[in-house]
């Protein structure tokens, strides 16, 4: 390169073919200190490191005291000379090192991240010290003794400040990573941790933690003050061009990348490039969202290459090579070229044109040729991705082409396929409608293989961008749906894919679950359980069995009662037994509402029938429940003393509730809002109950089985509360703790209400004047008897159901 002229202002593209020279406007692009993202991503692991050791030393004490002193043991075999060595090595290391890392940042004109470096090791020995004390002043005596092996405060720090300030300094002037000054920092802290270890004043745990501390604190200080950039320059870029035999003219920078930068280019020949760069300063942006999504989503390939540099750059340029070679209209990849090393770069021809998200409309002509572009990447076994309107250019010619195949696949399985389909058939129907969207799908795809994106069609399934548009018009997926089958009435009855992995509501089960499993195991650890077992009279655990089963007969009479259509009964009561197999992985009423929906569909119902008969049946349900609530409440305070005395508080709070509940009554949206909820309901379930009054015999039926499910229930636990306890019960507290917990248990929104279900029937025992030994057993036999082993059955009902068609 002849001559050169680098601008950080901005400035219009210009080229001289005859002056030979390069004008670089870097226009902003390259900050002078960065927060790195991996560096955010270490700090994280760092805390959940410290977390991890004081989990594993507090709960297994016994094995963490016998690893200390079996390192102690080999301690005590080095000779005198090694540890006396260590020591000298440690002490001056503490001195030496940083005069050495001083003088050396001097020297290279990094004065910022020597004050950086300072404040991290005072921050590091400070915070140290203060959290020594906090311990050592409000922890337990088992706490101490898992971290430093002895019960007195100040006997020993559960932290060592000279360690923490040491590696916090090291990492804020990153000396790992400079070769001799990573080995000599190792040798210092090893040396100072072996010379505390052998003399007894840290233990191996004090010294983990200490030095996670110290890295913690260290990756904090460079994020949160950022670390000096290595990107290269613009000047930079334009030499590697110019060595892989590009030459430009004018190379100006238009954007900053969640990876990097983008460059516009000229070449001599008035040739436009657009350059990728990839810095590896930005690695690791974006893994906690890839890492979320891999959690939630079955179908994300992107995620293992979100860290590094060079997978995002080989997978770049793989798919941009599959893509010419598949004939896609994708613009050419010039160039794939190391700039120095920490960057490399990609250089693709420039496309002009518009994007998708950039245009009011489409004409038929541009949404087919949109469709036919992921149409020829589909037939090389070939995904995008991320087929959002960003993604598609049109051309001033009227082509179509695609911006770019980052976020695509090769050698794609169907169901990739099926999604980038129902991606790009969302992005063409916002920009057109549904209606045309498929008509134009057709005429590229066919029907048959149109159709396969019908179960894909979900928000999940759509990237970042579509699925905001989506939300935003709540409508297209649904008529999208609706214009493929009628396309193809046969797909009427596809299945959506299940892509989610894992959805909000298991990770609260999961916690849920933690929570009621320790607040049960507390119950029970002062509960003689063996003692409660062997004097229970196992008879009445018989007859609570009998009972059991009887909720099902009930259930599946309150079904059948509001349904004026003949329904099997055999297999209306192993659908019964089926919902209860369905509480095991969703709320109670939302699996039974949803096992018995299906089955009414199955059985020759029309759907809207179906779910009208379910919801009468659930709306009768729930105003006997509430009237046998009332009663049993009449009741148990007539038959004995209810002792039941809650805390002043939560009775001002449960009053101050339904205070404000009433007055939002008042409020107009309010009510709007709650009618718009209400009046549909009413509007499906009131036609189905005048068509089941004008027969009464149906509503006695169903009546009637609500009646027998609930008193199967109450007559079950007091059964069990009879297996454990006194002879004098007041059954009608115990059904009444049944009626109130239960209640609880249908607003959970854990399976089966596990947690919520368990703590309102031993604490309503417990109110009711039982003892605890005998509410816990007693809860814990009727859950067994109700929950448990009636999935068994469910089981093999589900399945039997599933093979014959009926579910």
């Amino acid at each position: 390169m002849s001559s050169a002229v680098e601008l950080d202002e901005p400035g219009e593209p210009a080229y001289d073919e005859g002056s030979g020279g390069t004008l670089v406007i870097e226009d902003g692009v390259i900050p002078r200190r960065v927060r790195r993202p991996a560096d955010l991503v270490r700090l994280v692991g760092a805390l959940l490191g410290m977390a991890a050791v004081v989990a594993i030393t507090y709960f297994l004490t016994a094995t963490t005291a016998g690893l200390e002193q079996d390192i102690d043991e080999v301690s005590s075999l080095l000779p005198s000379f090694i540890t006396f060595g260590l020591g000298i090595i440690g002490g001056l290391g503490v001195l030496v090192l940083p005069i050495a890392v001083t003088i050396d940042l001097l020297v290279r004109r990094r004065g910022r991240q020597l004050v950086d470096a300072f404040v991290a090791l005072l921050l590091g020995s400070g915070l140290a010290v203060v959290i020594a004390l906090l311990v050592s002043q409000y922890g337990s005596e088992r706490l101490l003794i898992a971290l430093t092996g002895v019960n007195e405060p100040l006997s020993r720090f559960v932290l060592n400040p000279v360690i923490s300030g040491l590696v916090a300094f090291v990492t804020v002037a990153r000396l790992m990573s400079r070769g001799r000054w990573g080995t000599l920092t190792v040798v210092t802290i090893t040396a100072i941790a072996v010379a505390n270890f052998s003399s007894g004043t840290s233990t191996v745990t004090v010294i983990a933690l200490s030095v996670l501390l110290g890295w913690a604190i260290g990756l904090g200080a460079r994020y949160t003050v950022g670390t000096p950039t290595t990107r290269p320059s613009g000047m930079a870029v334009a030499a590697a061009l110019e060595r892989s035999g590009i030459v430009v003219t004018t190379l100006r920078a238009a954007r900053s990348t969640a990876r990097g930068r983008q460059y516009s280019a000229y070449t001599r020949d008035g040739h436009r490039l657009r350059v990728l760069v990839f810095d590896r300063d930005l690695e690791g942006a974006g893994i906690g969202a890839a890492l979320w999504r891999s959690l939630r989503l079955r179908m994300d390939p992107g995620n293992a290459r979100a860290f590094s540099m060079r997978s995002q750059i080989e997978h770049s340029a793989l798919m941009a090579y599959a893509a010419q070679a598949a004939g896609a209209r994708v613009p050419p990849l010039r160039a794939a070229i190391a700039v120095g090393a920490d960057s490399t770069l990609l250089a693709y021809d420039h496309v002009e044109g518009t994007t998708f998200d950039e245009v009011a409309a489409l004409t038929d002509a541009e949404a087919e040729a949109a469709l036919l572009a992921t149409r020829t990447l589909h037939d090389s076994h070939l995904v995008h991705g991320a087929p959002s309107a960003e993604q598609f250019i049109r051309d001033p010619a009227g082509g179509v082409w695609i911006a770019g195949l980052q976020h695509g696949t090769v050698a794609a399985s169907d169901v990739q396929q099926r999604i980038d389909l129902a991606e790009t058939l969302t992005t063409v129907a916002l920009l057109t409608d549904p209606a045309r969207a498929v008509a134009s799908g057709a005429r590229v795809y066919g029907a048959d293989r149109l159709v396969r994106a019908l179960p894909a069609l979900q928000l999940v399934a759509l990237s970042l961008e579509t699925r905001r548009r989506a939300r935003s018009d709540k409508q297209v997926l649904v008529d999208l749906r609706d214009e493929l089958v009628a396309l193809r009435p046969s797909a009427a009855d596809t299945e959506q894919l299940e892509l989610r992995r894992i959805k909000p509501r298991t990770l609260f089960t999961i916690i849920a679950g933690t929570a009621a499993a320790y607040v049960l195991f507390s119950q029970l650890a002062d509960v003689d359980l063996w003692g409660l077992v062997r004097s229970a009279d196992w008879r009445w655990a018989g007859i609570a069995l009998v009972l059991a089963a009887l909720t099902f007969l009930g259930a599946s009479l309150s079904l059948s009662g509001f349904v004026p259509e003949r329904l099997s009964h055999n297999r209306t009561f192993a659908a019964q037994l089926a919902a209860g197999f369905a509480t095991l992985v969703s709320p109670p009423t939302i699996g039974a509402v949803a096992v018995n929906v299906r089955y009414l569909q199955k059985s020759g119902l029309h759907p809207a029938l179906a779910s009208a008969s379910v919801g009468v049946s659930q709306v009768f349900a729930f105003f006997i429940h509430i009237g046998l609530l009332v009663l049993t409440g009449v009741l148990a305070g007539t038959q004995a003393e209810l002792e039941l005395a809650p805390p002043r508080a939560a009775v001002i709070a449960v009053g101050v509730v339904l205070l404000i509940l009433v007055l939002l009554l008042l409020v107009g949206p309010v009510r709007k809002i709650i009618g718009d909820r209400v009046r549909p309901i009413l509007a499906e379930v009131g036609p189905r109950l005048l068509t089941v009054a004008q027969r009464p015999w149906k509503i006695a039926e169903g009546m009637g089985g609500i009646l027998l499910l609930n008193g199967s229930f109450a007559l079950c636990m007091i059964a069990c509360v009879e297996a454990f306890g006194p002879a004098d019960i007041n059954y009608a507290a115990v059904a009444l703790v049944y009626l109130a917990g239960s209640t609880l248990g249908q607003a959970a929104p854990t399976p089966g209400g596990l947690g919520a279900v368990e703590a309102a029937y031993v604490a309503g025992l417990t109110a009711a004047g039982l003892d605890a030994g005998v509410a816990v057993s007693a809860t814990l036999l009727f859950r067994l008897l109700t929950f448990w082993l009636p999935t068994i059955p469910g089981y093999w009902s589900f399945n039997w159901l599933q093979r014959v068609g009926n579910l």
